[in-house]
């Protein structure tokens, strides 16, 4: 029996936490450079507010000024995630954390009374110990697990916070009630290829011979099926497969054409993305960088390039990647362009322990490896940016916009570590 449990709003329930004058109010939570909407409340839900809404249509649906806009802090919510995932993971088995807000587990016995009580004391002791609310719902398989959570979540009867959705009769009639579009795995394009096919829930599509759901889709979505079916087509790995690629990006709050500016930029992103290789403890063999311009900008010439640099030896020290960034980014810097975006990616990742040392490289591995231990050690303690290097000491205008912010406390803006990118 497979069991999700979700975090209710997440973002929403995070600013809530810690500004209880939140609730009950329409809030929603805004994405990077306060573009569109990423997370709602219940209330903004009542109110038309659509997800991915831009800011500027809210609008369209409600009056604007009864609208609470938040801009994201997400350092703030993964901490919180952390935390809920930790309560979880010390009271059930083989916990699978699926995202920020949602992982799967599976119950050792199938005894729902008594299973039950537990989930439903564990609801209590997450709202009790984080503050945040979350829904378990359990199934055979996870993709009607996923059926049942939202079950969970959204039938006023159910205070609990728990939903079995084990009897077959009663899946069939969940089915009959689930619109195509609700169905895990199955996104816009897909539904609306399927609608126009006559099948407008999960119990039409159940219904279609699984030979034709993949020769005319994918092996994928035949899982799917079988999944709503009841039967359990979910492979476990245990073992943690580490990225084959590690980007680090973002969309500057305004057109820059400054070249400092954005080489600040850069180096921030390297750094972060050479930090995520080490706590993988993995290594780069290659780094690109890339930029672009405004496409929207109907009065500067659109621009977009990247260039990928080879490392001598596969590394992953902050100051190796910085100077491989920094040399990409020089073979694709243009004069007299605006600039909206731009990245750093890690490639040909590796484990670190099996690297192949080059005997023409100069570089001392070993120190440089006691070196990034010893600053991620300072940095895991006193704040992630407490030690970083020279070229990335000037924070340029590059940083998103932001500017939906409570009226917060310093303590707050501490915790939530927004000094850091």
């Amino acid at each position: 029996m497979y069991g999700l449990v979700d975090c209710n709003n997440f973002f929403v329930s995070c600013e809530r936490v810690f500004d209880p004058r939140l609730n009950g109010k329409k809030v929603v939570v805004l994405s990077n450079n306060d573009g569109c909407v990423i997370a709602r409340s219940n209330e903004a839900k009542a109110a038309g507010i659509p997800m991915g809404c831009p800011a500027f249509k809210i609008k369209e649906h409600t009056d604007p000024s009864q609208v609470i806009q938040l801009s994201g802090r997400h350092i703030l919510y993964r901490d919180l995630s952390d935390r809920v995932m930790k309560i979880m993971g010390a009271e059930v088995e083989n916990l699978q954390v699926y995202s920020v807000d949602e992982a799967f587990f599976k119950l050792p016995h199938e005894d729902v009374e008594t299973s039950h009580r537990i989930m439903a004391d564990l609801v209590k002791k997450i709202r009790q110990y984080v503050g945040i609310p979350v829904s378990i719902g359990f199934a055979p398989t996870r993709t009607l697990a996923k059926i049942a959570n939202h079950i969970a979540k959204r039938d006023r009867r159910i205070t609990d916070g728990v939903y079995w959705l084990v009897r077959p009769e009663a899946i069939d009639i969940i089915l009959r009630r689930t619109a195509i579009d609700d169905v895990w795995g199955i996104g816009r394009r897909l539904s609306a290829s399927l609608k126009a096919k006559g099948i407008m829930t999960a119990a039409d599509f159940v219904k279609l011979p699984p030979s034709l759901v993949r020769s005319q889709y994918s092996v994928t979505l035949e899982r799917t099926q079988r999944e709503l079916m009841g039967h359990d087509c979910q492979i476990t790995n245990p073992v943690t497969i580490a990225h084959k690629s590690i980007m680090t990006s973002r969309t500057f709050g305004k057109v820059l054409y400054d070249r400092d500016e954005i080489a600040d930029a850069i180096v921030t992103f390297a750094e972060k993305t050479s930090r995520q290789l080490r706590a993988e403890g993995s290594v780069a063999g290659s780094v690109m960088t890339y930029v672009r311009g405004d496409y929207f900008r109907e009065d500067l010439p659109f621009y977009s390039n990247s260039c990928q640099v080879r490392l001598d030896t596969p590394s992953s020290d902050a100051m190796t990647i910085v100077r491989m960034a920094l040399t990409a980014f020089n073979n694709i810097w243009r004069d007299g362009l605006g600039y909206r975006k731009a990245g750093v990616m890690a490639l040909d990742i590796q484990h670190g322990e099996a690297i192949q040392l080059n005997i023409f490289d100069p570089e001392d591995h070993s120190r440089l490896r006691r070196l990034m231990k010893s600053i991620d050690g300072i940095n895991n303690m006193y704040g992630t940016r407490s030690v970083k290097l020279a070229p990335g000491l000037q924070r340029g205008d590059w940083a998103p916009n932001q500017n939906h912010f409570q009226d917060l406390s310093k303590t707050l803006h501490f915790y939530t570590g927004m000094i850091d990118p």
